[in-house]
């Protein structure tokens, strides 16, 4: 048999599974053979279609979830002012009525003259024994202090009504708080419900192996500091990049081979479009490529005023190499640019923790959450929502930004 006849054989029996290689290859087989290709390369492009309809799918979630995340920021921004709004008329309110208080005995007085005087008005006087001269005297004194216990119950009613004037806008506030609470709680529902939708189309990707998690878990877990575990992280990713590379070269070279050898045999087959690796490796160039250009414009990955600064001392001896902000209760954490989540969990002393790639040696760090929304291997767009802080009055959230493993000043970088 020639060596020709032998590699079509072969070919035969590697396609149609549990079929008996004859002596002879037909016409009909080399048919067979050219159909099995077809069908594989069709059932290529519908996989690599239905991949590319996904990708549109989670490109959309992401956009949405983008916005929404955005909406509820504004939201927690507008009912903290609110809050504080609420605050400082309530104090007011206490001035108004310990104002009030300390002048009641004046006031008490003041309408006591007043009833007096209704009581005995100006005329009163004539028929009194009095000279005339006192008579005169008397009524010039009564004029004066009418017009003053007049002025003294114009101040009380101003006062009064400032009270109550408060009072009423008190319950304003409260009215405009309860409702911007109800409107953040539907903004949160409706986030809840694109992370669970973006969950379910992520659970048929596997964005990432078991196998790489538990590395990372392991990883997380031998590491002493941020610094070990990122130094960590980073000769597993390229572990795991020299590796992925060796395998799909090997797959090249394999398939190049079978394709010579179909070639050879008159069989075409189409080259099938692998555009999901690619589209990541660009992400990630373009997002450090940009990066660098972001410097005092990105976002601050959740609302809330600095309390502990970059380089301020928290202990003896000991700088901050970010910086934390005071957030409102559960409040929304986004991404603050685009990226690569490369941890997401417990690390000691952090709390969960979320590490994103930027690129070009850059990353950001947020602990401090109670619920991480995002996981090892996803993309992120800038603003897409990462976290929610836990339900409590006193939250904080801690962020760092690192240039080649090496803390740097987040402020320089985050927009006013």
């Amino acid at each position: 048999m020639k060596r020709r006849d032998l590699f079509i054989c072969f070919v035969v029996a590697a396609l149609i599974s549990g079929s008996a290689v004859a002596a002879t290859v037909s016409k009909q087989d080399l048919e067979n053979v050219q159909k099995q290709v077809q069908q594989q390369n069709t059932k290529q492009k519908l996989l690599q279609q239905e991949s590319e309809k996904v990708g549109r799918e989670l490109s959309q979630i992401s956009k949405t979830m983008v916005t929404k995340a955005k909406q509820i920021q504004n939201i927690e921004d507008k009912t903290s002012g609110l809050e504080k709004e609420l605050l400082q008329l309530q104090e007011d309110l206490k001035v108004a009525e310990a104002d009030f208080t300390t002048e009641d005995k004046n006031l008490i007085q003041t309408l006591y003259a007043l009833q007096n005087l209704a009581l005995k008005p100006t005329e009163s006087l004539f028929v009194q024994p009095l000279s005339p001269v006192d008579i005169i005297r008397s009524a010039m004194l009564l004029r004066e202090t009418s017009a003053y216990l007049s002025e003294e119950a114009e101040k009380i009613r101003l006062k009064l009504q400032n009270i109550s004037d408060k009072k009423k806008s008190i319950e304003t506030q409260l009215s405009k708080i309860a409702e911007s609470k109800t409107s953040l709680e539907k903004e949160h529902a409706q986030m809840r419900k694109l992370m669970a939708q973006k969950s379910a189309i992520q659970k048929n990707l596997q964005t990432q192996s078991q196998e790489t998690k538990q590395k990372i878990k392991r990883l997380a877990e031998q590491a002493k500091d941020v610094k070990e575990l990122l130094d960590k992280l980073e000769r597993e990713r390229l572990a795991r990049e020299k590796a992925e590379r060796l395998r799909r070269e090997k797959e090249a070279r394999e398939r190049a081979e079978r394709e010579a050898r179909l070639k050879e045999q008159g069989i075409t087959v189409e080259q099938p479009e692998t555009t999901a690796p690619k589209a990541s490796e660009s992400f990630m160039k373009d997002t450090a490529k940009n990066f660098a250009k972001a410097r005092g414009r990105l976002p601050m990955p959740a609302r809330g005023p600095i309390v502990v600064s970059y380089g301020e001392e928290t202990s003896k001896g000991v700088t901050s190499k970010g910086i934390s902000i005071k957030t409102r209760s559960q409040a929304q954490v986004i991404s603050p640019y685009d990226g690569s989540v490369i941890f997401a969990g417990p690390f000691r002393g952090y709390g969960k923790l979320i590490i994103i790639e930027h690129g070009d040696g850059y990353m950001s760090l947020l602990a401090g959450m109670e619920s991480i929304d995002c996981e090892v291997g996803q993309m992120l767009l800038a603003g897409e929502p990462v976290g929610q802080m836990p339900k409590s009055n006193d939250t904080h959230l801690y962020i760092e930004l690192r240039k080649n493993n090496k803390p740097i000043d987040p402020l320089a970088w985050i927009a006013n």
